[in-house]
């Protein structure tokens, strides 16, 4: 109920903003707010403000997040947006857009490994996550009533996504003998880097600013399906599915 009451009003209000002029072609620059969710993928990286809660931060006594600059953002994942608009028809739009996207705050599954013995004790973890996207969507807009007359549009399209992820395993000693848990060290890490099939789904609206200028805010929802991988602990290999949901604002030059 709330989605199609939602939809309404965005109905409503596009009309009072319908575009007043009929120029065929725009480019675009944006931003959006937005999170992944579901699956292994949505349980890393999620959207989060900077949160050394998760972590144990000790820069003073550990070289390596020192070294590391871990944990310097404060809100991921950030995304900007580029597009290209053809506009067919009053009811028709092809679009060409392509999003950079990151996250450097990741919250891996953490995959404990404990080992006590005489000489040493510690403990094992994955740490430091770190991905980065660049989907590419081929997109068909319609305006169910004629953009001049209602600004609210429906958009889906295919796409490709380039997907990159790291994160390191790390090591603590559990019997330093200081009053922190321990000294922690570097171990190995791991990192895989592939192309993604997807699709989006998106509904928005798109109003005039002056002649020349126009903006466009819409709710999408991405997804792409990758190849799951037993023999690797990345989020990208272990989900079946990366969603990423957000709200996007872009700016449109036209032409």
């Amino acid at each position: 109920m709330k989605i199609l009451s939602l939809l309404f009003l965005m109905f409503i209000t596009s009309g009072l903003f319908a575009q007043r002029n009929d120029l065929p072609f725009g480019i675009s620059i944006g931003a959006t707010l937005g999170t992944y969710a579901g699956a292994d993928f949505g349980s890393a990286y999620y959207m989060s403000f900077y949160n050394s809660d998760y972590y144990d931060d000790y820069y003073r006594n550990n070289g390596y997040y020192y070294n590391n600059n871990y944990n310097n953002s404060f809100l991921s994942p950030l995304e900007f947006d580029l597009g290209m608009d053809f506009r067919i028809t009053d009811n028709l739009s092809v679009n060409f857009e392509s999003s950079f996207i990151w996250h450097i705050n990741g919250k891996p599954h953490r995959d404990y490994m404990t080992v006590i013995t005489s000489q040493r004790s510690y403990t094992e973890k994955w740490e430091n996550s770190y991905m980065y996207s660049v989907p590419l969507f081929l997109n068909l807009k319609v305006y169910p009533f004629g953009r001049q007359n209602y600004s609210m549009y429906i958009s889906g399209g295919y796409g490709m996504q380039y997907t990159t992820e790291s994160m390191d395993r790390v090591r603590e000693d559990i019997n330093y003998g200081y009053n922190y848990h321990g000294y922690r060290s570097y171990v190995y890490g791991v990192s895989d880097a592939k192309w993604l099939q997807g699709i989006k789904l998106a509904v928005g609206m798109s109003f005039s600013v002056s002649d020349y200028l126009s903006n466009e805010t819409e709710i999408k929802v991405t997804n792409f399906f990758p190849q799951r991988n037993a023999f690797s602990p990345l989020a990208m290999n272990t989900s079946t599915n990366i969603t990423f949901i957000g709200i996007t604002s872009k700016m449109y030059i036209n032409f």
